[in-house]
């Protein structure tokens, strides 16, 4: 059954994960590029911030202690971390008809890891839950998540999202420099696979075609 028709000003995707999770926003007519990503080297964070993608320092605490208790503890005092610094990015752009859509598990994806990442997430939903009602997030497949971006057929993979992102994607810097000048954001050197794209840009590319999923899925029409 088709789903009824939602109007917002702003819609939200983010590709969520502990290490470097990536949002991308729609407001106002314009995109914002956000990535936050555990460690990143000075000079990927500088072309990212060149070419208009925040990078948000982070400052976990790395030390997980020494047993299952401990770790259990270091688990929920930084997931609780995590969600505060996405909810204070997002605050600016919150409202009660927000909407916000997460990529979801691979399929298949179990065990410790799994139960982690999803743990993070519940904690960063219920945070933002504060503002915005449960029934305006979202949750789609990695799978849906490709198809919106042409590349659900078998053997595709990160670096087809990322040309379809450049294919298809908005009139914005970031779009124009992988145009023009793809290799500032390629890999180089030996032993560092060159002529790979350089690390969170696949991230980005997911939150960008998460958010597309949900104006396809939700039928979002924008207002002013």
């Amino acid at each position: 059954m088709e789903s009824k028709i939602k109007t917002t000003s702003v819609i939200i995707g983010v590709d969520f994960s502990i290490n470097k999770p990536a949002i991308t926003i729609y407001h106002n007519g314009k995109y914002k590029f956000i990535c936050l990503p555990y460690t990143i080297s000075d000079k990927n964070k500088n072309i990212f911030l060149n070419y208009d993608v925040e990078i948000i320092n982070r400052s976990d605490d790395k030390d997980k202690g020494e047993n299952i208790s401990s770790k259990m503890r270091y688990e929920i005092i930084n997931a609780n971390y995590l969600a505060d610094i996405i909810f204070k990015l997002l605050e600016p752009y919150l409202i009660k008809n927000s909407c916000i859509a997460f990529e979801g598990l691979s399929y298949g994806s179990s065990g410790d890891v799994a139960l982690q990442l999803g743990g993070y997430k519940y904690i960063l939903m219920n945070k933002l839950g504060i503002i915005i009602p449960f029934e305006n997030m979202y949750t789609y497949s990695p799978l849906t998540v490709k198809a919106t971006a042409g590349c659900s057929e078998r053997g595709k993979k990160k670096e087809d999202m990322i040309n379809a992102f450049i294919e298809k994607g908005p009139d914005c810097k970031l779009i124009k420099i992988l145009k023009d000048n793809p290799n500032i954001f390629k890999k180089k050197g030996k032993g560092k696979k060159p002529g790979k794209w350089i690390d969170n840009l696949d991230d980005i590319v997911d939150s960008y075609w998460t958010l597309q999923t949900l104006v396809k899925k939700e039928n979002i029409i924008l207002s002013s």
